[in-house]
This record gives structure tokens, sequence and C-alpha cells, in this order.
């Protein structure tokens, strides 16, 4: 198989409706209605392999239950486990678009702070070419594997007749979202899978009566890496988020649409603290209209080192912290996929085994964020690598303001972040005062977090000009990153 098809994380920091778009479908006996409202997707990408955690989330009933995922290869039982559900929890928090508060200091004692270099890089980006569909043969479906693994019954089916894909469903008693067929064809002209993964009601567990799913985790080959957004359509309620996490050694964007990164560092009025997630929608919805709707890259940050025969360090420390966690556990890594690269890790949390020439040196996290109508015309996201990004950091300077957003050569440090500055108020006793030096208050607060957890909630946009003090640069850095092939 030539292709690889990669779930997608479907409810965003501020989602537009109560359904979300996923790169599989939802499907249920008789007239049961599945909305696809929420599932979290991470996805470690090193060479040709893919590790997928996803977290599904729905509005329906957990009897007869399934979630239907084109694949690129069949999958056994051992490349299929499940999670626990504070991994997902802490990747969207880690990332989520925050706020800093920065106090002007004594301008009779100030301290000053480092402020990091502009580093550009030059560079094009290259689109790949997709693969032609095949002419599909006799009509037929077939069982390539069978298996359980915790609350889900598996079935991975191969096909090469959408048609004869929703009769085997519809005989099974399932209630294919209608037109399913010209969704499924790309995949199967294309020799792909389904993995289908049905809920046992009597394995699962439940809050009253909602069914709370484990994530599902399974890894595959492929040589390219692409993201199918047409499919996961099917289940639909008008324009869809999709926020994805890619894990690897390096950043990843899109390459056949319009890319972006989120204006960040932006000096914000005091108001904001009370519409922050209005604030960010407005943003965030502005920035796509003024970059032909782009996706949006919303975080990129180096988790972590891998030491040969040695240890898994940490990587940046995140500035600010929205939570009490300012790094990646090694432990949670391995279970996001660094096993299957042949890290093991002993109790002390450091490599268990010397690892092999195939191992991540490095992981990097880049947070994708798009917006997409439910139809058939977009075409399934293809990604690619991308020289590093910084932005989103350093302290203010005399006048107030804030490094710009740059591609760098070493360094991936980019947040959405939002400025609030405290001007001095206390007195001033020394002949030269010096002013215009930011830091900390003695007790600092907590920043704001992105209220990333309000998945499938619809928020109010608010324009963003109304919340900040000067002007928003909608536009990406003038050097454009150098594409590295897969």
């Amino acid at each position: 198989m030539n292709r690889v098809v990669v779930l997608l994380l479907t409810l965003a920091f501020v989602a537009p409706s109560s359904a979300a778009a996923f790169c599989g479908f939802y499907v249920a006996p008789g007239d049961a209605k599945l909305v696809n409202k929420a599932t979290r997707v991470a996805l470690m990408r090193h060479g040709t392999t893919t590790v997928m955690s996803l977290q599904p989330d729905y509005e329906g009933p957990a009897e007869g239950f399934a979630l239907v995922i084109p694949v690129p290869q069949v999958l056994k039982k051992d490349d299929v486990k499940t999670l626990d559900h504070s991994l997902f929890n802490t990747l969207d928090e880690f990332t989520s678009p925050r706020m800093s508060e920065y106090w002007e200091q004594d301008p009779c004692h100030p301290t000053r702070f480092y402020n990091f270099d502009d580093m550009l890089i030059d560079g094009e980006i290259q689109k790949k070419s997709q693969t032609a569909p095949q002419k599909p043969a006799t009509p037929f479906v077939k069982i390539e594997a069978k298996f359980e693994v915790a609350e889900y019954d598996i079935v991975v089916l191969s096909s090469n007749d959408g048609a004869s894909l929703e009769t085997w469903l519809t005989d099974r008693k399932y209630k294919i979202p209608k037109g399913a067929a010209p969704y499924l064809a790309p995949y199967i002209n294309s020799g792909m899978y389904f993995f289908v993964a049905k809920v046992d009601p009597k394995r699962a567990k439940f809050e009253g009566k909602r069914a709370i799913l484990s994530p599902l985790r399974f890894h595959y080959t492929s040589q390219d890496f692409t993201l199918p957004i047409r499919l996961g359509m099917i289940n639909a309620e008008g324009e869809q988020d999709i926020v994805v996490f890619v894990l690897g050694e390096e950043r990843f964007v899109p390459a056949n649409y319009p890319h972006a990164p989120i204006p960040t560092n932006i000096v914000v009025k005091d108001k904001v603290r009370k519409n922050f997630a209005g604030f960010y929608e407005g943003l965030f919805a502005k920035t796509r209209k003024e970059n032909e709707g782009a996706i949006i890259t919303e975080y990129v940050w180096e988790l972590a080192t891998i030491q040969s025969k040695t240890e898994i360090v940490q990587g940046n420390t995140c500035d600010p912290c929205t939570t009490s966690v300012s790094y990646f556990a090694p432990e949670w890594l391995v279970s996001l996929g660094l096993d299957v690269f042949g890290v093991v890790l002993s109790a002390e949390s450091k490599v268990a085994q010397p690892l092999t020439a195939g191992t991540p040196k490095k992981l990097v996290v880049t947070r994708l964020h798009g917006r997409f109508k439910p139809d058939l015309k977009s075409p399934d996201i293809v990604f690619q690598k991308a020289s590093p990004l910084f932005g989103g950091m350093g302290m203010p300077d005399a006048k107030g303001g804030l490094e710009p957003t740059v591609h760098r050569d070493a360094v991936n440090m980019f947040q959405a972040r939002y400025i609030l500055l405290n001007k001095w108020k206390g007195k001033t006793l020394c002949k030269a005062p010096s002013y215009g030096h930011w830091g900390l208050p003695p007790n600092p607060k907590a920043p704001v977090q992105g209220n990333g957890g309000s998945f499938g909630k619809k928020t109010e946009a608010f324009a963003p000009e109304d919340y900040v003090k000067g002007a928003i640069n909608y536009s990406p850095p003038k050097k454009r990153f150098p594409v590295r092939p897969e």
C-alpha cells in the first residue's frame, strides 16, 4: 500500500458546532442517530511508520456502535491497544492557546531578560503528487482479520466497491449514513482496508447512559503521510473543525493546502480576561479568511530528546505553562508510540534497552487546526516536514513590543500567546529611573488557559481588533521555509 490514512482530531480549542468531522465514520443499528462530536487523535510519525492514538466521543447509543476507519494495511491484534484518557487531556492542555501576564519592574531596580535573535530561512513550498485511482474489479467484501481489544470487537475488511461495503454493514443491521459510497470510493480505489471497531456494551464503562470509550492506538507503515477528511464528513453537521497533533523529529505542515501560523505575541486589552474564547475564535476565523481558508499552526514544541543508550530527556519546558504539567513524562511518550520504535522504559523511566537505528532522536509536537465544509470537494490533507518555527516567545521590550514569528534553523518553539501588560504604578524614589523592563510579580498567577476542554460547544466569535492594542499581522512570515521530503 502506498498511501497512509491518518485520523484527525475533530474538535478544536473552540469548536463551531455540536458535531465534528472525523476521518472515519460512525454507524449504528436501525434508525439510531450517531453524531461525531469530538475525537481526539495523536499521530507519532517516524520514517514510514505512523502510530495513531485516538479517543472517540459521540452522541448516540452504545448498543451496536461502531467506528469505520480506512487504514493502509491489515492490522493484527498486536498492532492495536487501548490507552489512558489522561494522555489526551494532557496533550490538549499543553498545546492550548494561552494568555501571559507581565508587570513592569521597579524602574529603580529593573531586571533584564534575554530575547532570542531572529534567524530566517528561505525556501519554497512543494506539493506531493497524488496517486491516480485504480479501477475497481468485481465487487467483494472480505474479512481480513478479526479480534477483540478491551471493549472493542474489531474486524479489518477489504473491498473494492463502496456499495458492496455499504451492503455488508447494512446486512448486519447497521444504518449507513446516506450517500456513503462516494466517500468510500477514493479509499477503496487506493487499495485501503477498513478497520471496524465495534463496541460491546457488556465490556464498556458508562457514566449514566453514556459509554466512556477507551482511547484506541494502532500503527502501520506507508510511504505517504495523509489525513482523510472526506470520509469523516458523512457524520458532519455543518462546517467542522479539525485539529490534529503530529509528533515527529520535525514539525509538519500541509503540502496541498494553504497554511499559516496563528498571529501570536499580541498585546491584548484587559477585557480579554472575560472573553478569551470568543476573542480567539474571532482571531482564528479571520486568520483563515486572510490566508485563503488556511490550515492554522497553533503550536510547535520540542517535547523530548532521546539520547541513545541512556534516557529520554525532557525538551523545552512550556513557557508559560497552562497546567501543573511542565513537560511530557517519558512514559507518556512511550504510550503514544515510542515503544513501536524500540524504546522500553524501566521503573526509573530510563531506556531499558539500547535504542535501535530507527528510533527518533527527538520528538516535536505540531498542533494544526483547520475548518472544512461537509462535501467531497476538499482533498485529503497531505503532510510534509518543514523547518522549525519560532514565535509567541520573549519578553516585551521597553515600549511593550514583542518578537515576531520567524522561521529558524534549529528551534521549534511556537505557541499562541496573548499578552496582558501592567504598567508600573508604584513610587519612583531614585534619580534616574529606567522604565520598560518587564517581568513577573512576586507571586505570579497561572496563565489563562485556552479553554481547550470545551469540545463541541459553540463559541461566539468576537472581532479580535476590539480586544488588542495595535494592529494584528495576519500574514505569515515573508520568508518561506524549505520543504524536506518525507
